[in-house]
Order: structure tokens, then C-alpha cells, then sequence
């Protein structure tokens, strides 16, 4: 087990800043709500490391956490995450903030081509480390945590210093840090916007008629409304599958089961909401495609061989030498200046042209 300092005071956040300001990296995990057990999507421990210290920051029982925003966005300091995607859209949503000069151990693991990504496999792979399933599904948001959650939670914060200089030797010996790097330096310029699912994002829903899909779209909003009052996730109040049957076919709403009680409670506001999406149908809007030429469409044959071929020479998946994007950009401008340095290497040692 692996010892921690408990951060829930602005006097003991404002010590370890001290302390994370003079470090070389820090590792950095976070444990969230994420729709789950409550509404929306909040971070609720951040679990920072050095090579010989750990911390749990409480960020529910802060509140403000400015001082940590800071390191996070000091470019002097390297910060180790694994698999940043969820991670760094939490953190602008619900901070403004992007972190600078960071080190992915999730993409380091898919440029030495390894088939198993997830933290727990690398875990078991490099240090034989068993991650625990019994805490994945918990709900972080309860006060006081047990000494067993916490011990959990401050674990994998704790390998990733070490894991990185693992992986980091393997890309060195592999030739591929300088790529890493510059995947690394793209983060810093993508957007992390986080984003909630729309009522077009549920699945099936585009089939519907206009009439229908204008029915369903009130449903779903004040399906939102009432989760967001009754904080609970929304599929706690009506699952996906059962709001597209009750757009179809409404039900007696102060009679349904299997729905949460405000449902009941609130059967006005859904026969209104029924009533206000039949006379409001959503028609979807029909997406503009570009078209290619029949040489851009042959170019872009050439380039997919040309994907496959480098990928099976460099271990790689497809995506990562050039994804389909790039591959349509390529073609369009008829340059490659969208690929990355090390992705034009790889092009240009093949002598491929267009």
C-alpha cells in the first residue's frame, strides 16, 4: 500500500503546491462522476505522485483548486496522465483548464504497438501489478472515503512515473520518442471541448419521422431538466430505450413503472411535452458531402495501400500513420502538409507521389 497525504484544506493544498513547483514531473490521475450515481459529469479526487511522494486532492471538498489549475498548466513541470481524452475535457469544462507539457502513456503504449491499452494492462505487464475492478463503478462523490477507495485511488497515480521511463526507453530503442513528442505537443492545440449526448446522438432515433423525432426531442429535454433537479443520472429517470418507445406511443405517464417517481409526479409536463413535439417536427438537416474526382478518389486508394503497407512495417494501426482526415486533406490540397514530420518521413522514404 502506498502513503498519502489527504489534501482538503487550502492551507495543505497551498504546502504541496510548494513542493509540486519544485518537481522535475509529477503523475496525475483523477476519479469522477461521470453520469453515473448523481447529474452530470465532476471531478471528485485528483491524485498527484512524484518518484517518492503521493497526494489526494479533494477537489468536492475544496472547491476551488486554482493553485493545482496552475501546476497543471505550467509548461516547466511535466505531467504524466494516462489516456488524456476524458480527462483533459473534465478539466476545461469544469476548470478552464489545459494542461501543458504532457507525457500520455497511452499513446506511448500505441506507437510500440502494443494490442492492450489500458492502464491495468500495462500495470500487470511491466510491474506484474493487478489493477482492482471493485472500485471502477464507485461512487467518489461520498464523504468520508474509506482508507480502502483511497488506497485504490492513489495507486495508479503512483506507477506512472516509472512506467513512463519504461516506455520511454522502448520508444528510444525504437526510434519513436521524437514521434511521441510531437503527438504529445498536438494536445496542446486540440480541443477538448466536452460535450453531452444530443437527442440526434441517441441511437435509432434518426429512422424516426419528423413528427416523431419532434416528440422525442421534448422528451429527452425535459427528461434532462428533471434528472439535472432530482440529481440523478439521466438513465435513472427514463432509459434511452423506453423514452423512443414512449415517443412512439405515450403512455399514461402518472401510471408508468420502471421510470423514477418524478416521472409519475410530473405526467403533466410529459403529455405537454408530447403535445408540443407533435406540432414542432424535427426535420435533420442533410450534411453538405464533399465530392471527389475520380483521380482524388484513386489518389486516395493509393494513399489507404499506403496506410496498410506502413502499418504492418511499423507494428502500427492504420489510424496513427495517417487517419482518414488526413488522407482526404492530402488529396484535396494535393500536399501533405497536414501530416506530422515523423508521418512525412515514413511517406517520403516509401517515394511515394501522388
Amino acid at each position: 500500500m502506498f502513503s498519502f497525504t489527504y489534501i482538503d484544506t487550502s492551507k495543505a493544498l497551498t504546502e504541496a503546491v510548494a513542493e509540486w513547483q519544485q518537481a522535475a514531473e509529477l503523475a496525475i490521475d483523477l476519479e469522477c462522476e461521470n453520469n453515473l450515481h448523481h447529474y452530470g459529469a465532476y471531478i471528485s479526487l485528483i491524485q498527484i505522485s512524484t518518484k517518492n511522494k503521493n497526494w489526494i486532492v479533494d477537489v468536492l471538498k475544496l472547491g476551488e483548486i486554482k493553485p493545482l489549475i496552475e501546476i497543471l498548466e505550467n509548461p516547466a513541470i511535466q505531467k504524466i496522465f494516462h489516456d488524456v481524452s476524458f480527462d483533459f475535457r473534465i478539466l476545461q469544462d469544469q476548470f478552464s483548464c489545459h494542461p501543458l507539457n504532457v507525457f500520455d502513456t497511452h499513446i506511448a503504449a500505441l506507437f510500440l504497438g502494443k494490442e492492450h491499452l489500458g492502464l491495468g494492462d500495462l500495470l500487470k505487464e511491466y510491474f506484474n501489478v493487478e489493477k482492482e475492478s471493485k472500485y471502477q463503478m464507485a461512487d467518489w462523490t461520498k464523504r468520508p472515503l474509506n482508507t480502502e477507495m483511497l488506497a485504490y485511488a492513489v495507486k495508479d497515480a503512483a506507477h506512472l512515473i516509472l512506467l513512463r521511463d519504461l516506455l520511454v526507453k522502448e520508444l528510444c530503442q525504437k526510434g519513436r520518442l521524437g514521434w511521441v513528442e510531437e503527438e504529445f505537443a498536438e494536445l496542446e492545440e486540440a480541443d477538448f471541448t466536452y460535450k453531452t449526448q444530443t437527442f440526434l446522438g441517441v441511437r435509432g432515433v434518426r429512422t424516426f419521422t419528423p413528427e416523431q423525432l419532434g416528440v422525442f426531442r421534448e422528451l429527452f429535454l425535459l427528461r434532462e431538466q428533471l434528472a439535472k433537479k432530482v440529481n440523478r443520472p439521466v438513465h435513472f429517470v427514463i432509459r434511452n430505450e423506453h423514452l423512443k418507445q414512449f415517443s412512439l406511443h405515450p403512455p399514461q405517464w402518472d401510471k408508468l413503472h420502471g421510470v423514477h417517481p418524478i416521472v409519475r409526479s410530473q405526467a403533466a409536463l410529459f403529455s405537454k411535452a408530447v403535445e408540443l413535439g407533435k406540432k414542432e417536427p424535427f426535420f435533420i438537416p442533410v450534411p453538405e458531402k464533399k465530392r471527389l474526382t475520380q483521380l482524388q478518389k484513386e489518389q486516395l486508394e493509393k494513399l489507404t495501400e499506403l496506410q496498410h503497407t506502413l502499418a504492418q512495417k511499423n507494428n502500427l494501426k492504420g489510424h496513427l500513420i495517417m487517419n482518414k482526415e488526413q488522407m482526404i486533406m492530402v488529396v484535396l490540397s494535393g500536399r501533405f502538409d497536414c501530416l506530422h514530420a515523423w508521418q512525412k518521413k515514413l511517406v517520403d522514404e516509401e517515394g511515394f507521389k501522388l
